[in-house]
C-alpha cells in the first residue's frame, strides 16, 4: 500500500502505479521511500516516548487504537505500524524457511572444516601467508580448504541463528500491533551481520551475489551491511587475483630464463 496519495512537490493527486508525477515530474519512488523512512523514525520515537511516560492514549492511538483526539500524523503512524506488521508476517515465514535451508549444509561444512583443521594441525594452519596464494596449488591446499569450510560453516550457522532471532522479533512486533501497543523494532541482528561478513571473507563470489540481493532490502541496516559485504568480497577477490597474476608472471619469467 502506498503512503503518498499526492505529489510532495506540487500537491497533484497521484495513482498507486505512478513512479513519477505527471504534473511536475518528481520522483515518486524516492519520495515514497523517504516518507516511509520518516514515518518509521517517528514511530520509533513515539514508541520510546510512550515507554518513558508509561504509555497512554497517544501510544494506544499510534499503535492501532484510534480515538477522537488522534491527529492526521498519528493516524499515518498507526497505519504505518499496521502495514509493517503485515509485511513482517511474510518476512517471518521467509526467515524460518531460509534458516531451515541454510542450517544443515552450514553444520555439515562446519563439522568438515573443523575435522580438517584438526587433521592438518593448528600449527600448520598458522604458517599460511599471502605468498601461499601465489601458486595454483592454493586451491588444493588442505589448510585453505579447511579454513574456508570452517569459515563458511560458521557463517551459515550465525546467519541461521540471526534469521531465527529476527523471526522471533517479528512475531513479537506483530503481537504488539495486535494488542494495540507500539511494535518492537525489528532490525539487523548481530549474528546475522557477522555471518554475512564471514561469507564475504571466505567465499567472496557468494558474498557479492548475496550482497547485491540484499541491497534491495527495505531495511536500511541490511542495505548498509550488504554494501560492506560487497566491499569485503571485492577486496578479497582483488587480493586473490593479484596474487594469481603475480604467480603467472613469475611462472612466465621462469620459463623464459630456461
Amino acid at each position: 500500500m502506498k503512503i503518498l496519495t499526492r505529489c510532495p512537490e506540487c500537491g497533484a493527486e497521484i495513482q498507486p502505479s505512478d513512479t513519477v508525477c505527471m504534473s511536475c515530474g518528481a520522483d515518486l519512488i524516492q519520495a515514497e521511500l523517504q516518507k516511509k523512512k520518516t514515518l518509521q523514525e517517528d514511530s520509533v520515537a513515539a514508541r520510546r516516548a510512550a515507554e518513558v511516560s508509561g504509555g497512554g492514549s497517544v501510544g494506544g492511538a499510534l499503535a492501532g487504537q484510534a480515538d477522537a483526539s488522534e491527529t492526521s500524523e498519528e493516524t499515518r503512524l498507526r497505519i504505518f505500524d499496521k502495514q509493517e506488521a503485515e509485511r513482517l508476517v511474510h518476512e517471518r515465514l521467509g526467515c524460518y524457511a531460509t534458516a531451515g535451508l541454510v542450517v544443515l549444509p552450514a553444520l555439515a561444512l562446519l563439522v568438515f572444516g573443523l575435522s580438517q583443521l584438526r587433521a592438518v594441525g593448528l600449527a600448520e594452519v598458522q604458517t599460511l601467508s599471502f605468498a601461499d596464494l601465489r601458486t595454483w596449488d592454493a586451491f588444493g591446499d588442505q589448510r585453505i580448504i579447511a579454513l574456508v569450510a570452517a569459515g563458511l560453516g560458521l557463517a551459515g550457522c550465525l546467519s541461521s541463528i540471526g534469521l531465527i532471532q529476527r523471526a522471533l522479533r517479528a512475531g513479537r512486533a506483530i503481537r504488539d500491533v495486535e494488542r494495540g501497543q507500539k511494535p518492537l523494532i525489528v532490525s539487523l541482528v548481530t549474528s546475522t551481520y557477522w555471518g554475512l561478513m564471514l561469507t564475504a571473507l571466505f567465499c567472496p563470489p557468494l558474498g557479492v551475489i548475496v550482497g547485491i540481493a540484499l541491497r534491495f532490502s527495505s531495511d536500511e541496516d541490511i542495505r548498509g551491511a550488504a554494501h560492506t559485504m560487497i566491499i569485503v568480497s571485492l577486496v578479497v577477490i582483488a587480493v586473490v587475483v593479484v596474487n594469481a597474476l603475480l604467480a603467472l608472471t613469475e611462472g612466465l619469467k621462469s620459463a623464459a630464463t630456461q
